[in-house]
């Protein structure tokens, strides 16, 4: 199998090229003998998912917002008519997807996918292998570094994803603060709803919550529990002075 994946407005250690222009895309080609559907032995899949794994997993940042997926699969035409397999692009669909996601991926949770569209076209006889063209379409406002990113589970099963680094003090408690807004904001949306009325839209819907049940691609030393984040930030040197100080600052502001 060959892999190709180049990029339209970013880079492996960018998200973003010009800083004007939110749209950029990310090119996967794929060059394969076998198409490897759902119903491949759980082998194949886990090698198809590596070597995708093997090529994002050398990009430095992820997107945490909607994307819109497009596949091209260039096929052998008698083969997808006389066989089952090739036939169904769901099922050879579902592990392509699947490696896009993760700590190797460039999507937190294939639940980002707000479209897909995937189409077959008939594979030119001079070809010998099977072809497919995906391309990952988003906005570049809403990503992060993976090097340093965390996630706080703040809210019931609702994680935050942040990029905190645990030397500096005032990235730690910048994750505090959006923290603190974050649960300020769902707990004035429940007395909204109390009073009759609903504004989840406004207060609660996010483009960077996630389900704690949407991060299995991810190691549990990234995730933290509220208390548990503040004991790593006490361990790292902040102190319960200086958290009181800054949001007194910040609520001075407000």
């Amino acid at each position: 199998m060959e892999i190709k994946i180049t990029t339209d407005n970013c880079a492996v250690d960018k998200h973003f090229l010009i800083k004007e222009l939110a749209s950029a895309k990310v090119i996967v080609e794929l060059e394969f003998e076998k198409i490897i559907s759902m119903q491949s032995q759980k082998k194949r899949q886990k090698e198809l998912i590596n070597i995708i794994h093997q090529e994002l997993g050398k990009f430095q940042w992820m997107i945490s917002d909607s994307v819109n997926i497009e596949l091209v699969w260039y096929l052998n035409a008698i083969e997808r008519q006389e066989t089952d397999k090739v036939g169904d692009l769901d099922n050879i669909t579902k592990p392509i997807l699947d490696a896009l996601t993760g700590e190797n991926g460039i999507l937190m949770d294939d639940s980002q996918i707000g479209s897909i569209h995937t189409f077959w076209m008939s594979r030119n006889e001079l070809k010998h292998d099977n072809y497919l063209k995906i391309e990952i379409s988003f906005s570049n406002d809403y990503c992060f570094d993976k090097s340093d990113l965390i996630f706080i589970q703040y809210e019931g099963a609702v994680c935050l994803p942040l990029n905190v680094d645990f030397n500096s003090e005032i990235s730690m408690l910048g994750a505090l603060a959006v923290v603190w807004a974050r649960k300020m904001h769902r707990n004035t949306a429940k007395k909204i709803r109390k009073l009759g009325a609903d504004a989840d839209r406004f207060l609660v819907q996010s483009s960077y919550d996630i389900h704690r049940t949407r991060l299995s691609g991810f190691s549990k030393k990234r995730i933290y529990s509220l208390d548990d984040f503040k004991k790593e930030c006490r361990k790292n040197g902040l102190t319960y002075k200086s958290y009181l100080s800054f949001f007194k600052r910040l609520l001075k502001r407000a």
